[in-house]
């Protein structure tokens, strides 16, 4: 056995994470090509232990450019990341691909590394890395549809009932204009939160192509205009939510809790397990939006090292950002 490194995706590599029951849509590799395709990351980077030119576990990873340096992450975007492991992988296959991931994080180009080990494969911290906890917002699906609506909070339901009452209505998006109708809304909400999108079109022109088995698109639309957008990645009946965005003029609609309170009911039809909408990165209001579905805490490790001279580049990026939009 032997480990390697390629900006490729091995042979077989999308069926091992299919055979791993903890792997994550973000581990194939649609998510690397979509990310690379779209202009936000520079490469992709496949760390796998082999035996017979078959992946037997891996580790992928997504190097983002900052400037003359990279930012290496599994996976990046607030996304799952960290090791894969095969039927056959050996023992000591997390250490050994932990191993080869701090090798490449130590590299003189790369600024920080970051890994998020959704799965609590790691024991501990690689050498050198510091950790992180995030809470992550699950509903279970795999129970009547009845009992999911019941442990919505009542804020939740109402607002439900209003969207519905108020003719808007949820359907299944498919095709390409549908995903750029969502970018426009993302763009918007972005707008309105003070940031600014790393998300260009072409980047969910790439997703659009992609299976409707893996990914999962919903529109909410009001009198023929879409008003709110929801975009889901599933594995293994995970259905994980990835954004759920509205327009300003139409948030008194209530387009997301109908939006979310769809996606979980036809998930559950479908025999999903559990519904995940990540984490709240700290923000109470986000925090307070998720928990009124009835969610479960599920507590996430993310393990990351920054270089000394990282804040430097920082602040040098920062200016040169400033100048430009001066």
């Amino acid at each position: 056995m032997e480990v390697g490194a390629s900006q490729k995706a091995p042979e077989g590599w999308n069926g091992l994470v299919d055979s791993d029951e903890a792997g994550t849509f973000f581990q194939r590799s649609d998510w690397p090509d979509v990310l690379i395709e779209g202009g936000i990351g520079a490469e992709a980077v496949y760390l796998s232990l082999t035996s017979g030119g078959r992946p037997l576990a891996g580790l992928p990873a997504v190097a983002i450019r900052r400037g003359p340096v990279r930012i290496l992450a599994s996976m990046p975007l607030g996304t799952y990341g960290g090791p894969v492991l095969g039927p056959h992988a050996p023992p000591d296959a997390v250490t050994v691909l932990l191993d080869a991931f701090r090798r490449l994080a130590s590299r003189h180009d790369v600024c920080a590394a970051h890994l998020m080990d959704e799965s609590g494969r790691l024991e501990a911290p690689p050498p050198g890395f510091s950790a992180h906890t995030e809470n992550a917002h699950r509903v279970r699906l795999d129970r009547p549809f009845e009992d999911v609506w019941s442990s919505f909070r009542p804020s939740a339901r109402n607002k439900v009932r209003k969207a519905r009452k108020a003719g808007v209505v949820v359907r299944r998006a498919s095709s390409e204009t549908d995903f750029l109708i969502y970018a426009d809304m993302l763009d918007e909400c972005v707008q309105r939160w003070g940031e600014r999108s790393v998300f260009g079109r072409s980047f969910f022109s790439a997703l659009s192509r992609l299976s409707p088995d893996v990914v999962q698109m919903w529109l909410a639309e009001h009198e023929g205009t879409a008003i709110g957008g929801d975009l889901n990645f599933t594995l293994h009946g995970r259905i994980m939510n990835w954004g759920n965005v509205s327009r300003t003029s139409a948030r008194k609609l209530a387009p997301n809790n109908l939006l979310h309170a769809t996606a979980m009911e036809e998930g559950a039809r479908e025999g999903a397990v559990v519904y995940d909408l990540g984490s709240s990165a700290g923000i109470e209001s986000v925090d307070a939006f998720k928990s009124a579905f009835g969610t479960t805490l599920v507590e996430l490790r993310m393990y990351s090292v920054r270089k000394w001279w990282f804040s430097g580049v920082r602040r040098v990026a920062r200016l040169r950002e400033h100048g430009r939009s001066g």
